[in-house]
């Protein structure tokens, strides 16, 4: 699948990324500096290859990060020689042809690609595109190319800098101690956020509902929540829909703390009325993962969901409607998190079985929810 896209090209997860770089080992300007202050390590292997004369045109370099928690290939893909001269098609037809073949056993692979050439290398967009269409439509990847505004507007305005500052939102670097480990290096895009970082330091509970609840799954949520003891750990949360966000309140009412990822831009948050009074920035850490003025958009909810899988300690699902869950069955099983289940069932159910969760029924004595085995799996005191 071939798409042409708009956005911040790191707002995107990818399992191989497409630097465009020439071959005499400078990222100075563009989408290749960007690489380069994100990918430190990759900036000094291409230095080292271009000084050696091994990244030629229709010969890039190949770049591999691969830890505990996640892989990315990086392609730095030449569209120039020099870094003073202009890219020229001639120069982008050879990497296309080696690129199509370095990617036709890439399926399951998603790629993001910049406007190849187009920025500070001067080339025609609709040629360019027509020729990325030429060589990779038919690959069965998940390709995403970014249109020239997007692969090069990834500066900021001074007045949109004056206006996270005034708001007193930060920003999480990718090689900051407490970026989430389990994004470094796959997913490398900043993180905008207000409120006490050190939260994250936390262990937490992530809560995954579903939007339309009926009044039965909402009651069993806030009972659990009501018979969990004062622990040192944090609710792990979305800000999708009216549901969560009365999930919060019930969270800030009992006097735990929360962290929230919005699947939109930081500045677009508005905070509900009747949440303002409990609201505060010690006890609520709001995470970002796209541009601060980014409207919400579809992708992003689910970006925000695998996000939250991806950092948490422990899953709690409440959702009568499981169902909706089993597009992200391999998202579940992927995580090492324990996971358990609010249960409404008399039998077992397979989808919770495969994700291997385990489920949470009312205490035999006490009639109430059996918090035991969460809070034992958070390992405090």
């Amino acid at each position: 699948m071939l798409k042409f896209v708009e956005g911040d090209f790191f707002n995107y997860e990818a399992d191989i990324r497409i630097n465009t770089v020439n071959c005499v080992g400078v990222m100075g300007a563009g989408v290749a500096l960007l690489f380069k202050n994100k990918f430190a390590e990759m900036f000094k292997d291409y230095s080292n290859a271009c000084s050696k004369g091994i990244v030629k045109v229709g010969e890039p370099h190949v770049w591999f990060e691969n830890d505990m928690f996640s892989k990315l290939t990086i392609i730095n893909f030449p569209t120039k020689i020099h870094w003073k001269n202009p890219s020229k098609y001639e120069y982008l037809e050879k990497g296309l042809v080696w690129l199509k073949k370095y990617l036709s056993d890439k399926e399951n692979s998603t790629i993001t690609i910049p406007a190849l050439g187009c920025g500070h290398g001067g080339l025609d967009w609709a040629i360019v595109k027509d020729m990325i269409t030429k060589y990779l439509a038919n690959l069965k990847a998940n390709i995403y190319v970014f249109s020239p505004a997007s692969s090069s507007n990834n500066g900021f305005t001074n007045e949109l800098i004056e206006t996270l500052k005034y708001k007193n939102i930060e920003v999480l670097k990718p090689h900051a101690d407490l970026f989430p480990k389990p994004l470094k290096g796959r997913s490398s895009s900043e993180i905008y956020y207000k409120g006490d970082i050190e939260l994250l330091k936390k262990k937490n509970i992530s809560i995954i509902v579903t939007s339309k609840a009926n009044e039965r799954e909402k009651n069993a949520l806030y009972s659990f929540i009501n018979e969990l003891p004062k622990k040192d750990f944090v609710f792990l949360l979305s800000y999708n829909n009216s549901f969560e966000i009365d999930i919060l309140k019930q969270i800030l009412l009992k006097g735990f703390k929360a962290v929230v990822v919005i699947p939109f831009g930081i500045l677009q948050l508005k905070v509900r009325k009747d949440l303002e009074e409990y609201w505060n920035e010690k006890d609520v850490l709001v995470l970002s993962l796209t541009a601060p003025n980014q409207k919400w958009r579809s992708y992003e909810s689910i970006k925000a969901l695998k996000f939250r899988l991806k950092m948490s300690n422990i899953v709690l699902i409440n959702s009568l409607h499981y169902e909706k869950l089993v597009t992200f069955e391999n998202d579940f099983k992927s995580i090492h998190s324990q996971k358990f289940y609010l249960n409404y069932w008399t039998n077992q159910l397979d989808f919770f079985n495969k994700i291997s969760a385990d489920r949470i029924g009312l205490d035999p004595i006490t009639k109430r929810p059996n918090t035991i085995k969460v809070i034992n799996s958070l390992n405090i005191e």
